[in-house]
């Protein structure tokens, strides 16, 4: 039996529907669940809306080279959001076209629709020398998602912190809307 095949298999579903929704390219983005003191992460260069259970990684909260070598390059950033917030149980990383391209001209993002407003209020723009795999936007996310769901690696795309996997997703699906919305009434 594969440890933790329960999560590994929330996360299989959370990917697929994250790929088909359009919230990323076929290789783009990652996706972790915090269990205890491990992580249990995508491997590096699989593809989120086709993952299987051998496609993960379980490492722990520390530095562990042994294990981190084989997962997602954004473990770093993962790593440090689990470590700044108990209460974060998942993390899902996504290119979302529509969020991605309001992160190149907005320094936050502010929802027009309802549904945003709710669920995610203002989300901040996150900006960075190096924006994959840094330790700086790994130490400036694990502090804006203390107080916000979503925030948006400026040209890079959204990190969600949730409680579930689905929750994650439901920041990350509601961003996207919001952005498109922001596009079409530019547009109007």
């Amino acid at each position: 039996m594969v440890p933790f095949q329960k999560e590994r298999e929330i996360l299989i579903k959370i990917g697929k529907i994250a790929f088909e929704a359009g919230l990323t390219d076929t290789h783009g983005g990652n996706i972790s669940m915090r269990i205890g003191e491990y992580i249990l992460i995508k491997r590096s260069g699989k593809m989120l809306g086709y993952l299987k259970e051998e496609d993960f990684v379980l490492t722990t909260l520390s530095e562990n080279p042994e294990l981190d070598r084989f997962a997602s390059m954004e473990l770093v950033v993962h790593r440090a959001i689990y470590r700044a917030n108990e209460n974060t149980k998942a993390i899902l990383h996504t290119h979302s076209p529509f969020t991605v391209a309001c992160s190149l001209k907005m320094e936050k993002i502010i929802p027009l629709d309802s549904e945003g407003r709710l669920l995610l209020g203002e989300v901040p723009v996150v900006k960075a020398e190096k924006v994959v795999s840094s330790p700086e936007v790994a130490e400036k996310l694990s502090k804006i998602l203390k107080e916000h769901p979503v925030a948006v690696v400026y040209s890079h795309g959204p990190f969600a912190a949730g409680r579930t996997p689905e929750e994650a997703l439901m920041f990350i699906s509601a961003l996207e809307n919001s952005c498109k919305i922001l596009a079409a009434v530019k547009n109007l």
